[in-house]
């Protein structure tokens, strides 16, 4: 029985043949797989940042220059002049805020384009997308103003390491809303295909989330508070 027959009502893919709620489903496997994916890598560097936060080996965890008591620091640490600081904490916040705007505006779209209104779509969608990339550029912004390099103390490479991947979310994003404004544009995307944005939607809650775990530990977690921290070898912080 071919699949026309054996789903009379719903629109056929043109081209599998196959119903697009078919088609739906496995790409919201798909998108759940991703976000899995996704949520592993983020939850890693969450555990990552928040080991070397609590460890603080040799005293290593903070930067050079950062406000630190005579306790926190390894007293086999050159004494230098301060280089570098813990990084200022509003700008994750204000990229979170950002994220979260965008998502909220794929979601008007997606919920018009699920009425069938394709303008309210493109609208949802542009905005959207304009909003993606005033958060990349306030990301690329931040992490080429931060206080200090990747060699400057475990918290220096773990705010970093959150930064790359919000950067690298961000490019995803920019390119599939970017592919999804096209698409809409062309008249590809209808509520027949909804599942499109559906799962464009969905993604986009996943990152609003982990961009707030990383605001969150940059900002609560930040001076260790292992004030005595043991000495291994001859491991230091680089000067």
């Amino acid at each position: 029985m071919s699949a026309t027959q054996t789903h009379p009502d719903q629109p056929l893919s043109p081209t599998t043949g196959e119903p697009m709620s078919t088609i739906g489903r496995r790409a919201r496997a798909g998108l759940w797989t991703l976000i899995v994916m996704d949520a592993a890598g983020t939850i890693a560097i969450v555990i990552a940042y928040s080991y070397l936060w609590a460890l603080n080996v040799n005293g290593g965890w903070a930067p050079p220059g950062a406000s630190l008591t005579g306790a926190q620091t390894d007293t086999s640490l050159p004494s230098k002049p301060p280089k570098a600081s813990f990084a200022v904490e509003w700008p994750f916040w204000a990229i979170l805020a950002l994220v979260i705007l965008s998502t909220a505006a794929m979601w008007f779209g997606y919920k018009e384009m699920k009425r069938g209104n394709r303008a309210g779509m493109l609208v949802g969608t542009g905005a959207s997308l304009v909003i993606a990339l005033v958060a990349l550029v306030a990301q690329w912004i931040q992490i080429t103003s931060f206080p200090f390099g990747a060699t400057d103390g475990a918290y220096a490479s773990a705010v970093l390491l959150f930064c790359a991947s919000n950067i690298f979310n961000l490019l995803i994003l920019i390119f599939v809303l970017a592919g999804m404004l096209i698409r809409t544009r062309k008249g590809l995307v209808t509520s027949a295909v909804v599942y499109q944005p559906q799962i464009l939607s969905y993604w986009m809650v996943w990152l609003s989330i982990a961009f707030l775990l990383g605001a969150i530990c940059t900002t609560f977690m930040v001076e260790s508070p292992n004030v005595d921290p043991a000495i291994f070898g001859t491991f230091q912080q680089q000067s």
